[in-house]
């Protein structure tokens, strides 16, 4: 009986197993994309505005009902909707590699729009990998 349930135990781990891809399915772009150079503006907006409400609010309920509610001025700002930039969203979330870049972009600018903040005109600062 121990050898039976062995047997069970590793086919259905192996068929499991079996069935899980590291692959995303391919997803075709929405009609209304977000080309990728406005995504990343939206994208820099809204993580500025996701690191404020954090520090402002830990309740993750109220983050997640004040997020949809500011997030509206930066949808005006890009003349997009929240429907356009969730199909937008989810088409680069399946396109990881690009996703990668824009976010590593926005990041990027907010490293070096903070670093101009806090230097002044005649300080000296070296940044080095």
């Amino acid at each position: 009986m121990k050898v039976s349930t062995r047997i069970v135990s590793i086919l259905s781990i192996w068929i499991i197993m079996g069935g899980c891809s590291y692959q995303l399915e391919e997803v075709a772009p929405p009609e209304d994309l977000i080309p990728r150079d406005s995504f990343q503006l939206v994208l820099l907006d809204m993580m500025l505005l996701e690191g404020y409400i954090k520090t402002k609010h830990s309740n993750v309920h109220d983050f997640h009902q004040i997020m949809l509610k500011s997030a509206m001025p930066i949808f005006d700002k890009y003349k997009v909707d929240s429907a356009r930039y969730a199909s937008s969203m989810d088409y680069y979330s399946h396109h990881q590699e690009m996703l990668k870049e824009m976010y590593q972009v926005v990041q990027d600018s907010i490293t070096l729009w903070s670093v101009n903040k806090l230097v002044s005109p005649g300080d000296s600062i070296v940044l080095t990998k």
